[in-house]
């Protein structure tokens, strides 16, 4: 802004005149066509303000104008300063030129005036800097121009002003317009190509932080935006460009994103360098760093001098921070961190370089002025190396990781392959090996309530009923594990074929007529007999619906359970509807999923063992199907499945689908036509067989043919009983279970209604071999019972036996006249006979005494291979020892059979024999973390003495001592209450006292104590839990020292030998400690070889 109104005061030139100033004293640049710019520096003199006092006017007095001196550096610069500064030169033009552009290379400066001498001896005045709005200035440039108009062969004075709370530096450069262009262009260009590379670096490295979700990326793309933006506002060209018009912001702009930068640099550290986790202390550290520099920001509102200089000391700081962190990094062997440790020293000696030259401790020239810009420059590539280098790391870290994970995932998928195969082999075996003493237990307890060994009275037959319940729960509980251990496995195989639906829903009702006895509920099948045939697997789908019906049944109390279906798309649906307690919808889900107990909304009289419709589900959807849930809660549940119907055009009759994958082969077989009524009549005994099945009926002609049999054949239930009214005789009948319009089972009970077992025998023939039915047909009236396919031998056989029977009934009658007239004779040989006996007594009784030695033998086979069987589970020989033994000396009179003292303890061990047994399939709950617990209160000091008694029968039958308990307490009062499962704990104290018992000879002892800890000996009480130690001690062998941390271990048998020589599975001191962790209490043992061991386990107490 140029004003020409300011004249020299007559008064002054007077005193000019008088007192011989002269004029030519003042420094003279002469302007020549030599060059096109001419750099002031050196040619100037230079006055200091200190104290902001004088004016234009003052600086004109002689006073004044000899405290002018010479500038004899390279560029006028004297640090920050709070004075202003007065520069005083004189030009003259030798050029032809009359326009001449002064520049003053410094767009932070915040007040410049020039002073210009005119021809009038007048001086004109003009104002600018960077407080005022940028359009006041002549030239739209972002440093400070000013033209100078000067006339060739004239002379002009001029006077400039600077005052600035930033650097004082003013390097002056007087320009003929031609240059001054070309020079602006250059500079620009350069100015432009630094900012361009930036945006292309931020623009890069924010599409790899897309890529890669690296925040390191993100804070580097935010550092070079801050370091694009300082460079903008301190070269002027943001205030030229962006903010024109905004003083204020332009004044302290600077300072602002030197701060913003100098934050997301720690900020970017931080995360690069991972500071956190390698260098802690340094990571509190720059945290501080980080709020000083925000107060920084927030001083800057007020104070831009004191914000300027703060800020300038948290730059350096950083720096010399940051590069001591990736030094530290760099020696850790953080491979990266070299590249960002050579672009922060390149940085921090730019700082260095910029503050020395602002201080006025260095020349500034081009490049101290720029060394900010350009260190900034090549540290931003030097990080982007950084960068790459950090992901190349990273990728070649990952590659090895992955490398890694694959080989630890090969070895895992190999152990756990070897161990899914030895589970499968511990399966098949404990599952054999447990049905026999299962079945002994069921059979025993059948014919003691049938009175095999005298009456018994209602509370034994209740306790009898309960041990025979259990049994056959562990039963079905095996077949269970079983299949769910095949269908995890991938190792079941289907035989998909023609089903007639309405016939197998029959057979399942039948069966399941015995679970409704006690309650108040009708099964109905609603199926109609003209629904199609589906394809599926007979026995699957007999599983799938006794699995349904069953559950509805258990949880009806009152109503009916229909089976209805209907055709829907070329698919049967089935549906199973129950009137009982229905199921809330949040557990529609879950109610499918394995080990999935029915959740809150049933009590535990309902729940079983969680994987049967887990079980019905996956069986469904192999046969094509799909399975789904509606229940209301109160109403009762509808469960939906879907199975393909039987399409009569295929021409295949029956398929073996396994689920490892294997693929069905097309077969061209000629169909086989369906049988309704073939006779083969000969002279033997007549056999009339009933089966919908071509292939099964063709196998059975076979057999029986060549036999000699009569043999007459029809396909479904009602073409026998029609046969049967039509007065038709046979000596025997063949019948399926799985018949279209009569079941089997249907018609073995109207057959019985005519006739008994032995003048009419009835075989039945099934694909099933499943225990209810068996039941069920022998209940039904069925003389026999075969398992198709059929062995031919034993089909023979028993064709011939029941054939037999017939005859032997008949000729049975026949000579029952025979007997009566034998009758006398009988009586008159009978003491010819007692002589006879009497004798044969003696040699019987020498025969029985050869016999107890073999039985005696027997025994100690039978104990050798229990022993063997120990390594499969040694916690079931204690309780099936003790019911064998029992039954033994029931048998022999020692033990009168109505001794409630014994059926109490027989009835305890099946109890504990369940509780074992289930232990095998708890223990992949334990490892899944699936497994719950009934915790109840229990006191203390209660629960601890009824160990004793629990127990003590045991170890005093074993042979050896157990002295009564002693519990150390510091309380004498009863408050003290355990938060526990009873029967889980039973367990763990049974599983340490026979384990004590098997390891301590006769005569030795074991002792039980405990402790109540109530209250810390210390004064911390912050981690202290009240708690009850227990402990169990034999005086045993011991335990070898180098076998103790292995002790708990699942399957670690160890070397030492028990007292019987057999070992354990290894299985019980493993599920011990499950179950006390799962009590958040503990278990260790301590032994001394030849000494003995105790046994330690402790539980929390609660002080109610």
């Amino acid at each position: 802004m140029r004003i020409k109104t300011m004249k020299l005061p007559l008064l002054t030139l007077l005193f000019l005149f008088i007192f011989g100033i002269d004029v030519s004293a003042t420094s003279v640049i002469t302007l020549d066509e030599s060059s096109g710019s001419f750099r002031l520096d050196g040619l100037v003199e230079i006055l200091e303000d200190k104290e902001n006092h004088w004016t234009f006017d003052d600086i004109q007095t002689q006073e004044l104008d000899e405290q002018f001196q010479p500038y004899h550096g390279v560029v006028p610069n004297f640090s920050y300063t709070s004075s202003v500064y007065w520069v005083k030169f004189q030009l003259t033009n030798d050029s032809n030129e009359n326009d001449w552009l002064l520049e003053i290379d410094n767009p932070t400066l915040d007040n410049v005036t020039l002073y210009s001498s005119e021809s009038n001896l007048n001086f004109s005045r003009e104002l600018t800097g960077d407080l005022l709005p940028f359009d006041m200035r002549d030239m739209d440039h972002r440093n400070f121009i000013f033209n100078l108009d000067l006339e060739p062969n004239h002379e002009k004075l001029i006077y400039l002003r600077f005052e600035t709370q930033g650097a004082m530096q003013f390097p002056l450069t007087v320009y003929s317009p031609p240059s001054f262009l070309d020079k602006s262009e250059l500079e620009y260009g350069i100015l432009g190509m630094f900012v361009g590379l930036g945006v292309v670096m931020a623009f890069y490295n924010l599409f790899l932080f897309f890529s890669l979700r690296n925040k390191s990326y993100l804070y580097y793309v935010i550092f070079i935006v801050a370091n694009v933006f300082t460079h903008l506002a301190f070269t002027g060209l943001a205030y030229q460009h962006i903010w024109s018009d905004a003083v204020w912001w332009n004044n302290r702009s600077i300072v602002f994103f030197m701060s913003t930068s100098n934050i997301i640099a720690i900020l970017f550290a931080k995360s690069f360098l991972e500071v956190k986790q390698n260098i802690p202390r340094l990571n509190r550290l720059l945290n501080v760093l980080v709020l000083f520099t925000v107060t920084v920001i927030i001083i800057l509102m007020v104070s831009y001098p004191t914000a300027l200089n703060l800020s300038i000391v948290g730059i350096a700081i950083t720096s010399i921070v940051i590069i001591a962190g990736a030094y530290m990094c760099l020696k850790k062997g953080f491979r990266p961190a070299r590249y960002f440790l050579l672009a922060w020293i390149i940085f921090f000696g730019g700082v260095v370089i910029s503050i020395l030259a602002d201080s006025g401790f260095i020349p500034v020239n081009f490049y101290t002025k720029y060394a900010w810009q350009l260190s900034s420059s090549l540290e931003l590539i030097l990080l982007s190396f950084a960068l790459a280098d950090k992901i190349n790391t990273m990728r070649l870290e990952k590659e090895q990781a992955k490398k890694n994970a694959i080989k630890s995932q090969k070895e895992m998928l190999e152990s756990l392959q070897r161990n899914d195969k030895l589970k499968d082999k511990f399966l098949a075996v404990t599952s054999h090996e447990l049905r026999t003493p299962l079945n002994g237990i069921i059979g025993i307890t059948a014919s003691l309530q049938e009175g095999a060994a005298g009456d018994i009275n209602d509370a034994m037959n209740s306790n009898l009923s309960m041990i025979k319940r259990s049994g056959t729960r562990l039963s079905h509980l095996i077949d269970d594990i079983l299949d769910f251990s095949k269908l995890e496995n991938n190792n079941l195989d289907l035989s998909l074929k023609k089903v007639h639906l309405k016939e197998i829903t029959d057979v399942v009702l039948t069966i399941c007529e015995t679970l409704v006895r006690q309650k108040d509920i009708q099964l109905q099948n609603n199926i109609h007999s003209k629904i199609p045939a589906i394809l599926a697997d007979e026995n699957r789908l007999q599983q799938i619906l006794y699995n349904l019906i069953g559950n509805a049944i258990k949880y009806t109390e009152k109503g009916k359970v229909t089976i209805q279906a209907k055709e829907v798309n070329a698919k049967v649906i089935i549906e199973v509807i129950d009137t009982g307690i229905g199921i809330p919808k949040e557990y529609h889900e879950s109610i499918f999923l394995p080990f999935n107990r029915g959740g809150n909304f049933t009590n535990n009289s309902y729940q079983g063992t969680g994987i049967g419709l887990n079980i019905t589900k996956r069986l469904v959807e192999l046969q094509q199907g799909e399975i789904s849930l509606e229940s209301t809660t109160g109403k009762g549940s509808i469960f939906r499945f879907t199975l393909p119907t039987f399409k009569e055009s295929s021409n295949v009759n029956s398929e073996i689908v396994s689920i490892e994958g294997s693929f069905s082969k097309e077969r061209k077989e000629e169909p086989f036509r369906e049988v309704h009524h073939v006779s083969f009549m000969n002279d033997g005994e007549k056999v009339l067989i009933a089966d919908d099945e071509p292939v099964n009926i063709q196998i059975l002609v076979n057999y029986l043919s060549l036999e000699g049999y009569n043999i007459q054949v029809v396909s479904d239930g009602e073409a026998v009983i029609q046969l049967i009214d039509q007065g038709a005789e046979f000596d025997m009948v063949m019948l399926d279970v799985m018949m279209p319009k009569l079941s089997g089972f249907e018609v073995c009970r109207l057959l019985r209604k005519q006739y008994s077992l032995t003048e009419l025998p009835i075989l039945m023939l099934t694909a099933k071999n499943q225990i209810e039915d068996r039941i069920t047909a022998f209940e039904l009236g069925a003389n026999d019972y075969l398992t198709k396919p059929v062995d031919k031998r034993e089909l023979l056989s028993r064709t011939r036996t029941l054939i037999n029977l017939r005859k032997s009934s008949i000729e049975a009658k026949e000579r029952a006249q025979e007997l009566d007239l034998l009758n006398q004779e009988l009586i008159q040989m009978n003491d010819h006979l007692e002589e006879e006996v009497s004798s044969r007594t003696k040699e019987l009784e020498f025969k029985n005494e050869e016999l107890d030695m073999r039985n005696m033998e027997l025994i100690r086979v039978e104990k050798s291979r229990v022993a063997l069987l120990s390594n499969i589970s040694h916690e079931l020989g204690t309780p099936l020892t003790f019911l064998q033994g029992y039954i033994q000396t029931v048998q022999e009179g020692y033990v009168n059979i109505n001794d409630p003292k014994y059926l109490v303890l027989a009835q305890e061990k099946i109890k504990l024999l369940d509780r074992l047994i289930a232990d095998i399939y708890d223990l992949s709950k334990f490892e899944s973390g699936k497994m719950q617990l009934s915790m109840s209160p229990a006191n203390a000091k209660e629960w601890f003495f009824c160990i004793y008694e629990k127990f003590e029968f045991e170890v005093k039958q074993s042979g050896l001592v157990m002295e009564k308990p002693f519990l150390k307490t510091s309380s004498d009062d009863e408050r003290e209450t355990l938060f526990i499962d009873i029967e889980r704990m039973d367990q763990v104290l049974a599983n340490l006292i026979y384990n004590a018992i098997k390891h301590t000879p006769k005569g030795g002892g074991i002792s039980l104590s405990g402790e109540l800890i109530l209250y810390s000996e210390s004064e911390d009480t912050r981690d202290f839990t009240p708690h009850m130690i227990v402990e169990v001690r034999d005086t045993g062998n011991g335990i070898p020292e180098e076998e103790i941390p292995h002790i708990f271990n699942r399957f670690f048998k160890g070397s030492s030998q028990n007292i019987s020589g057999a070992k354990g599975s290894g299985l019980g001191l493993a599920i011990t400690k499950e179950i006390i962790d799962y009590h958040k209490g503990e278990i260790w043992v301590e032994s001394t070889n030849k000494q003995g061991t105790s046994l330690f386990f402790s539980l929390p107490v609660v002080l109610s």
